[in-house]
């Protein structure tokens, strides 16, 4: 249960607030050290949060990377991203929040656009614009419930919940898999870091109800 502390100092100073004002606990994945990433606003807070909850996100860094580049005037100037997230695939993403307002507005993403074209290959591979309700409701939902069950640690239960996977047809509900594994709580809870790990296939929009249609990874 070791926190591992974010690089940023809580005093450091953020380049949009001054500060930071949220601190995020979570594992990237069940078999993770517990990570606390400082956010300097709760919309920060809620599209780190929906990151971390991909199967595809490995790792982030808050506040890290600085990208340079030339503004229209022609003056050298740079950006401190707000995440730079590593993808399961090797691709890293640099990712600017905003609130929703500004993160749709043309100007603003135009102008994110020509940053993103200055950008170097080897600093990222994209560059995308989110707050935090770029993400549907139901992702959401899910999200938190797959961080609540990754605060516990329970290496026994999640071995317990993928060795029953194996013995069940292509295609099963979540209700069935918890039967199988015979753990009760501790197997749903072990079933969802499974689904966040992507050991579990699930539609991304699904709730975690009983008869969840699930499906193992390929």
């Amino acid at each position: 249960m070791r926190v591992n502390r974010s690089h940023l100092q809580k005093m450091e100073i953020g380049k949009s607030s001054g500060c930071c004002k949220v601190s995020l606990v979570t594992r990237i994945h069940r078999t993770a050290v517990l990570q606390e990433f400082w956010c300097a606003s709760f919309e920060e807070a809620q599209v780190y949060e929906n990151l971390a909850a991909h199967p595809n996100v490995v790792n982030f860094k808050e506040q890290l990377t600085r990208v340079n580049f030339v503004k229209q005037d022609g003056s050298p100037s740079h950006t401190k991203v707000d995440a730079h997230v590593l993808l399961r695939n090797g691709d890293e993403l640099l990712v600017s929040v905003k609130y929703d307002e500004k993160a749709r507005r043309p100007s603003y993403l135009a102008e994110v656009a020509d940053i993103a074209a200055q950008c170097l290959p080897e600093v990222a591979d994209a560059f995308a614009v989110m707050s935090r309700y770029h993400f549907h409701p139901a992702w959401r939902e899910c999200a938190r419930k797959i961080h609540f069950a990754r605060r516990g640690w329970d290496p026994e239960a999640d071995c317990t919940v993928l060795e029953s996977v194996r013995h069940l047809p292509a295609s099963f509900t979540l209700g069935q898999l918890v039967e199988a594994a015979g753990l009760e709580n501790r197997g749903w809870r072990a079933a969802i870091r499974l689904i966040g790990d992507g050991d579990i296939y699930k539609h991304p929009l699904d709730l975690f109800e009983s008869d969840l249609v699930c499906r193992r990874a390929a």
